[in-house]
């Protein structure tokens, strides 16, 4: 059970760490003046590596869950289990931000890029919605070093 426990502590880092850190070169790839033909592939690139980090955090989190909360009943009466359930809703705000980022934001910048300043417009809004990622995933971390201090729920 340890070596299931070390690998998806492991894979969960390493998607954690993948979304989180390649956020901070994408809002700089997305700023004022970069050609918005170049941001297109930048994001329809950065897009296709977050599927895989979000899978990996899903998978692995599900594995890490059981194996430190144990039941729902954990999950809910127990202060480690309350805080985690507060990452989980920080994780859908910032999974929900980077849905809007693909299927919505990303395809309007694509559509208006012929030159119009529309395209702008929709490059200053994805700009604000990876900034909103960046502040959900550093609330994560928060988190997660509370938890980190704390006696799993399964041993509660």
């Amino acid at each position: 059970m340890s070596v299931i426990h070390v690998g998806s502590d492991a894979a969960h880092l390493l998607a954690a760490g993948a979304w989180l850190g390649g956020l901070v070169p994408l809002n700089y790839s997305i700023r004022d003046g970069q050609p918005i033909v170049d941001a297109d592939r930048i994001l329809l690139r950065f897009s296709s590596m977050g599927y895989v980090a979000v899978a990996t955090l899903i998978v692995s989190g599900l594995v890490n869950s059981w194996l430190l909360v144990g039941s729902v009943s954990s999950l809910l009466k127990t202060l480690y289990g309350q805080i985690l359930l507060g990452k989980l809703a920080l994780f859908a705000a910032m999974l929900g931000l980077a849905a809007a980022n693909r299927f919505w934001l990303v395809p309007r910048m694509i559509e208006t890029r012929a030159g119009s300043g529309e395209a702008a417009v929709w490059l200053a809004r994805l700009r604000y919605h990876v900034l909103g990622e960046q502040f959900l995933g550093l609330m994560i971390l928060l988190a997660v070093s509370v938890l980190g201090t704390m006696r799993p729920a399964i041993g509660q």
